[in-house]
């Protein structure tokens, strides 16, 4: 998939300029014609109460810095979106020379994992760079790639970078998380893009294969970087995105469980990624 990158570097200058230092501190623009977001927020607040399950939501408005959440900070399963800040650890370190993306690791009994990959089909013994198995993680959230590169990474130091993002429902032993550090860590890909290794993950969040939730009621020509999360114990369907929006670029983030099941819960992310993408433009209007 091609996206206009001179257009994409343009907003992630806005991103930079106006100083994106965390969501507790929203950017900051001088414009006279910021969106009012109340409306939004009380619709999906009015809509979210009455689905069956518990929902999470997290929206910023990339231009204004404006945002607002929806059980922000309820803890929810991460699932794969986990591989977002993964990867934001794994290209940091490239882009500064601690990690060389040529190194070859070796698929080993212990990190096969059913699920979703293309690994999984594969026998153990082989060896892939780092670079290979973490598109994989994110074009297919390839499991096995995930395993092989925690092995090399080491699950702690990932959970502490979290936390030096500002992730605030992080823990060592479990997969868990909240819309607002989900929201974080795509602010921090978006500011990490601006590198060459950093590129290279925005590039492959808006390449990956499932579209299945927010990007999916969307025009075609409408870009998202996005990363889903299943699972089915907890019936719980994320996703955390960053919609290209032309005029209104924003972040979004979805959360869910004890859902009645995949269909119903995706048809809510998508109800709602459809709001989202209507309010901003008309507010680009």
């Amino acid at each position: 998939m091609r996206f206009n990158k001179t257009a994409l570097y343009a907003l992630l200058t806005v991103l930079l300029l106006t100083g994106a230092a965390g969501i507790s501190e929203p950017l900051k623009k001088n414009s006279s014609a910021v969106p009012d977001y109340s409306p939004l927020q009380e619709q999906i607040a009015g809509y979210l109460d009455k689905q069956p399950g518990v929902y999470g939501l997290y929206f910023i408005d990339i231009n204004s810095g404006r945002g607002f959440g929806y059980n922000s900070r309820t803890v929810f399963h991460a699932a794969s979106t986990f591989k977002v800040p993964m990867n934001l650890y794994l290209y940091r370190a490239a882009d500064q020379g601690q990690l060389n993306l040529s190194e070859r690791l070796f698929f080993r009994d212990k990190h096969l994992e059913g699920g979703t990959g293309i690994l999984q089909n594969q026998p153990p013994g082989e060896s892939y760079t780092i670079a290979q198995l973490a598109d994989y993680s994110i074009l297919y959230s390839d499991n096995v790639a995930t395993n092989i590169l925690l092995d090399r990474l080491g699950k702690e130091n990932v959970k502490e970078f979290m936390r030096s993002l500002g992730g605030q429902v992080v823990d060592n032993e479990q997969n868990i998380t909240c819309p607002r550090d989900l929201a974080l860590y795509m602010q921090e890909v978006l500011r990490l893009a601006r590198q060459p290794a950093g590129e290279k993950l925005l590039e492959n969040l808006f390449d990956n294969k499932l579209k299945d939730r927010i990007p999916a009621p969307l025009p075609p020509d409408i870009k998202v970087a996005n990363k889903i999360g299943t699972w089915p114990p907890s019936e719980t369907y994320n996703d955390v995105a960053y919609v290209a929006h032309p005029k209104q670029p924003y972040i979004l983030v979805v959360t869910s469980k004890e859902t009645p099941g995949y269909r119903e819960a995706v048809a809510v992310i998508r109800h709602l990624s459809e709001l989202v993408y209507r309010y901003q433009t008309s507010a680009a209007i």
